[in-house]
């Protein structure tokens, strides 16, 4: 089987989900067979051509054999089997820790925080303004 094909499918088991270490056996294993499947074509006295088709016939399509393998959640990663979990777990990962999530929050939402800071900062002079000039008014009185 040719460098491309297996090329191939590595990339849609990888996309499938299986975990890489399985992926990369399962395309060795794979090339190992192809070899020796071609090595005994050549050796019965078949041209290089023919013993190339012989193989790729007797490994069979990649697509069946890509099916196989997906249909065994034992081979998927775990972000392919426990998407949730995995997902939390990202997340708590990312953020680094608990008293490290107000700075994340704050860096991911620097525009809405400084609107806030804005209206906040002019809400208070206003208010500030109104109970000072109420308490001039007191004093004069």
């Amino acid at each position: 089987m040719p460098e491309t094909q297996f090329e191939a499918l590595r990339l849609e088991l990888l996309r499938g989900g299986v975990a890489p270490v399985y992926v990369e056996r399962t395309i060795e294993e794979l090339g190992e067979h192809y070899a020796d499947l071609e090595g005994a074509a050549l050796a019965a006295g078949q041209s290089e051509e023919e013993a190339a088709r012989m193989a790729r016939d007797a490994l069979g399509d990649e697509g069946a054999i890509a099916a196989a393998i997906l249909s065994r959640p034992e081979l998927l990663g775990f972000s392919s089997r426990y998407p949730r979990v995995a997902h939390c777990l990202h997340s708590a990962v990312a953020i680094g820790s608990i008293p490290g999530l107000p700075l994340v929050y704050c860096i991911e939402h620097r525009p809405e925080l400084a609107r806030w800071g804005a209206a906040l900062g002019l809400a208070i002079t206003l208010v500030g303004s109104i109970l000072a000039a109420l308490d001039w008014l007191i004093v004069l009185g």
